[in-house]
């Protein structure tokens, strides 16, 4: 991580190189109120660049607090992201393929705790993806920890 005047530069291919720093470091410059550079998103997959679950998570973060971003589209692998302040609302994200909906929350979830105002996510997508939560595990793991920081968390499972 280099830090280019007040804009925060993440490196996407370390590690792993999955999807998962690009939405910690969204969600954390959102929290922040810190401008993020992410390159090399996903370099470490067979398929580098956002898909169509990672973007969709993005747009709603961007949403989520009156954000920029630039990059947005799929099979990109680079994006900035200037955040503005947290705002409630209902906000809704749909991955229009079998991305995972536990993978929305991640990146949204951090947010909405924070937000100005009471916060409704409406998420759509996958359930049981690779490589992500499952939704069993969300539902009777997840839940009621998160229950307990005043959050609900209601999931309707209209087929799997």
């Amino acid at each position: 991580m280099m830090g280019d005047g007040d804009r925060v530069e993440i490196d996407g291919g370390i590690m792993e190189g999955g999807g998962q720093i690009l939405r910690v470091s969204t969600a954390l410059s959102c929290l922040l109120g810190t401008p993020l550079r992410v390159r090399n998103i996903r370099a470490g997959r067979s398929q580098p660049g956002l898909r169509p679950q990672h973007l969709s998570g993005l747009e709603m973060v961007r949403d989520l607090c009156d954000g920029k971003m630039e990059g947005g589209e799929i099979g990109s692998t680079e994006i900035t992201f200037t955040p503005g302040k947290i705002k409630g609302g209902t906000h809704a994200a749909d991955t229009k393929t079998a991305g995972s909906v536990c993978l929305l929350m991640q990146v949204a979830m951090p947010c909405v705790l924070f937000a100005a105002a009471p916060s409704e996510l409406h998420l759509k997508g996958g359930t049981n993806a690779e490589m992500a939560p499952q939704i069993d595990y969300t539902v009777m793991v997840f839940k009621p920890i998160v229950e307990k920081f005043n959050l609900t968390l209601d999931c309707i499972i209209k087929r799997r």
